[in-house]
């Protein structure tokens, strides 16, 4: 990776965004969307999320090559110190360090906010995701057993989780930035 650099993403940001989960959605089980979002409804998800969790891009000679966030686990309000984390990458960016390394700063700004763990939900068979999750400490928590048809298969979901912090007995409010 010639200049790579790992920092918060920007509006501007959601056309390559968009791009690079196109490829996703279109040849891969791996997110359960159907429709591509274009790059106005990828800077409103970008709006959205970013404005309560940190949503990170990667460059390389400044083109963005992969983005990871997170986001609301579910809705409740005891559920507010655990997040859902996401990553993607350009596929020719696939086991080269630039993933681990954005996914590492995606779960560092997580601890600076006081977040106290992270759940990464994997479509399978997906063994280049479950590797990564794995190399940073996540460990599989359980799995929805064939909860997505797409791509003529049905296909399991499983939960990795990995601790961000000791659990407090009384947690601080998680920071937004």
């Amino acid at each position: 990776m010639g200049d790579a650099l790992i920092r918060t993403v920007r509006a501007d940001d959601a056309a390559a965004i968009a791009d690079i989960y196109a490829h996703f959605v279109r040849e891969t089980a791996i997110t359960f969307e159907i429709e591509s979002p274009d790059a106005d409804a990828m800077r409103a998800r970008i709006a959205t999320i970013s404005a309560r969790y940190p949503y990170l891009v990667v460059e390389d000679d400044g083109a963005v090559i992969g983005y990871a966030y997170a986001n609301e686990l579910y809705a409740r309000a005891a559920y507010r110190w655990v997040v859902e984390s996401t990553i993607y990458l350009t596929p020719n960016q696939h086991r080269r360090g630039s993933g681990r390394r954005l996914y590492q700063a995606l779960l560092d700004a997580l601890r600076a906010r006081g977040f106290q763990a992270a759940v990464g939900k994997i479509t399978l068979p997906n063994g280049a995701s479950v590797g990564l999750h794995e190399a940073l400490g996540f460990a599989e928590i359980g799995r929805f057993h064939r909860v997505g048809y797409k791509q003529g298969a049905w296909h399991d979901v499983a939960l990795y989780q990995i601790e961000l912090a000791d659990r407090p007995s009384r947690p601080a409010e998680p920071r937004q930035e």
